[in-house]
């Protein structure tokens, strides 16, 4: 007979395994346990019996293709299976994670979706899946971002080890942490130097950060002065801070809606012969990158400092094509 301790874990140890998003081979299951198959399947018909009579958004369904029991989520609360799909594309694109973290949360959002179509969405993202490859610096950054961010909702001072590209010993740094943002494969830290009187957000790449402690200190930004994610987003591009400027510019291309898009402080001022005016707000360092990586299509008119650097910067370009 089958003991109601033994029988306890058993179910509550499959239970488990499918609240996290993995299966149950009913003849595995039977050989772990040392117990019959039949005894697996009351097991299993006393879930399914639990979660209609809880009321929980979940169904316990048997998937064909792969032999094992899975728990389907079925609320409207949930996401649907067109939202899953969208959700895993952007996150193979993002390349923000290693490979086996990347490849745990796809197969844990495809498990939200109705059975029938899980296997649906692997074979769409199969090939995708199979060349994800890794970033260059092969590190996992969970435990590293969730610490950042606990740092950040207590208002506490952190000090970091932060090693920068090329240099062979790190720096120590004591920073007043505002944000985490993911932007163009990499996460980054959002934070202002706690020992430079002016704030003025700095930029640093998680992943180079060799090590964090929380200090017991906290900081205090008043409230009207407090950082905003949303308005640092639109003002800044490849992650490269600066002073914030405005400025002006002359776009000359066929789509001005991706200069909306790509700056969401942008303003069309006027336009004439299929030229258009823009004003926008921005921080220095990056919106240099993205000027000059769209060539003749845009004439920047001010600050005059910034146009004499675009200036500047292409006559050095014609020098590196002089000579063949």
């Amino acid at each position: 007979m089958d003991s109601q301790q033994n029988k306890g874990y058993r179910v509550i140890s499959m239970f488990d395994r499918l609240i996290d998003g993995r299966g149950i081979n009913k003849k595995q299951e039977a050989f772990t346990h040392n117990v019959g198959e039949k005894t697996i399947q009351r097991d299993l018909n006393e879930i399914r019996a639990y979660l209609e009579k809880a009321k929980l958004d979940s169904h316990l369904e048997y998937v064909r293709t792969e032999n094992v029991y899975r728990l389907t989520n079925t609320g409207e609360s949930n996401l649907s299976k067109e939202q899953v799909l969208a959700i895993v594309k952007i996150l193979i694109e993002s390349r923000a994670l290693l490979k086996s973290e990347m490849s745990d949360i796809i197969d844990k959002l495809i498990s939200i979706v109705a059975a029938d179509k899980q296997e649906f969405i692997r074979n769409i993202i199969l090939n995708e899946k199979h060349l994800y490859v890794d970033l260059h610096h092969k590190k996992s950054l969970l435990c590293l971002i969730w610490a950042l961010s606990e740092a950040i909702q207590k208002k506490k001072i952190i000090k970091i080890d932060y090693l920068r590209e090329g240099e062979a010993i790190p720096t120590e740094k004591i920073l007043k942490p505002l944000a985490v943002i993911f932007s163009e494969y990499y996460f980054y830290l959002i934070a202002y130097d706690n020992k430079v009187e002016k704030d003025l957000p700095i930029v640093y790449r998680v992943d180079r950060i060799q090590h964090l402690q929380e200090l017991e200190q906290k900081f205090q930004i008043p409230y009207t002065e407090r950082f905003q994610e949303g308005e640092f987003r639109k003002r800044i591009q490849f992650m490269q801070a600066g002073e914030l400027l405005r400025m002006k510019f002359i776009f000359k291309g066929t789509s001005p809606q991706a200069v909306l898009d790509r700056l969401p402080t942008a303003n069309i001022v006027s336009k004439k012969d299929e030229h258009y005016l823009f004003e926008a707000e921005v921080f220095g360092h990056g919106i240099k990158m993205w000027l000059l990586s769209q060539g003749a299509n845009i004439e920047v008119l001010e600050p005059i400092e910034l146009r004499e650097e675009i200036i500047e910067t292409i006559q050095s370009m014609q020098e590196n094509y002089r000579y063949i």
